[in-house]
């Protein structure tokens, strides 16, 4: 069997989701590029959660999810890593004046 990197722990730190993976190695993410969202009338509505509301982080036995207990919302490792933070509409608005 091959020695898998997975999420260890999670928390939410000076305005970061910071990861601790089974290397040892931390990573850092802006909860401001995270993309929060939920289900208004048949419509995806992006919300910004309060520091209080993302304060219980928990990573799924897996190491493949961190969801944010509160507010209902889950992020699979392997997209973050790949720098996918929320949907396509939401990574080209990341993007926007990049280039």
């Amino acid at each position: 069997m091959q020695n898998v990197v997975r999420a260890m722990s999670a928390q939410v730190q000076n305005h970061q989701l910071e990861i601790v993976f089974s290397t040892g190695m931390k990573s850092p993410w802006p909860l401001s590029s995270l993309q929060f969202a939920k289900r208004v009338n048949g419509e995806l509505v992006n919300f910004r959660p309060s520091e209080t509301q993302l304060s219980e982080v928990e990573v799924w036995p897996s190491g493949e999810v961190i969801e944010f207990v509160q507010v209902e919302q889950a992020f699979k490792v392997s997209a973050l890593m790949r720098g996918e933070v929320g949907n396509a509409d939401w990574m080209k608005k990341l993007t926007v004046g990049m280039t």
